[in-house]
């Protein structure tokens, strides 16, 4: 088939969509009668009587929150079994020195609960094992942002930031953080 054909046949089709997409549009149909305008009803005004405020009560002091309603173990935390399986394994590998297993085991489980605070400790504590002093401060941290509050693994983060920053040769960095760590183990309730 040739060009000039296409171009017809284009010009068919344009054609005849403007016909149906015209045929499509409708027109009002002038009866000769006019419709009568509506009407507007006559609503009386909505009034309402002032709000009486609340008179202002006294703050309320919230109670320290009790130590003992956050889980110390990742069984306690409720873990599914699949992240318990990889966690053990990542245990077991770690205690043969097999640290890229360990390492890859806890990585896969936090693909599976990837807030769960306690792999994430692990993690950390697995990286400082392998000397990787920076992602063991990183795991750390992400650990603690996940705790919400819980001053067990809080605790456990700021030892391990500790040892990491040691191992980096920030010794005022690690008594700041081996502090830390110690005031959350004296007294659970200073956790923020």
């Amino acid at each position: 088939m040739t060009r000039v054909f296409w171009i017809a046949l284009s010009r068919v089709v344009l054609c005849a969509s403007a016909l149906l997409a015209a045929a499509c549009v409708s027109q009002p149909v002038d009866t000769g009668t006019p419709t009568p305008a509506p009407q507007p009803e006559s609503v009386p005004p909505v009034v309402t009587p002032p709000e009486k405020l609340p008179e202002p009560q006294p703050p309320v002091a919230k109670p320290a929150p009790s130590t003992g309603d956050y889980p110390k173990t990742i069984q306690a935390a409720g873990a599914s079994a699949g992240v318990l399986a990889l966690y053990r394994q990542a245990q077991a590998s770690r205690s043969a020195g097999k640290f890229d297993a360990a390492l890859g085991q806890l990585e896969r489980a936090l693909r599976i609960e990837p807030r769960n605070p306690f792999i994430w400790q692990a993690l950390a504590e697995v990286h400082l094992q392998a000397k990787n002093a920076e992602q063991a401060t990183g795991a750390a941290q992400k650990s603690s942002s996940y705790a919400r509050g819980n001053p067990y693994l809080e605790a456990g983060n700021w030892r391990l930031i500790g040892a990491a920053r040691l191992m980096l040769g920030d010794a005022p960095g690690a008594r700041h953080a081996n502090a830390r760590a110690d005031e959350l183990a004296a007294d659970p309730a200073t956790a923020p």
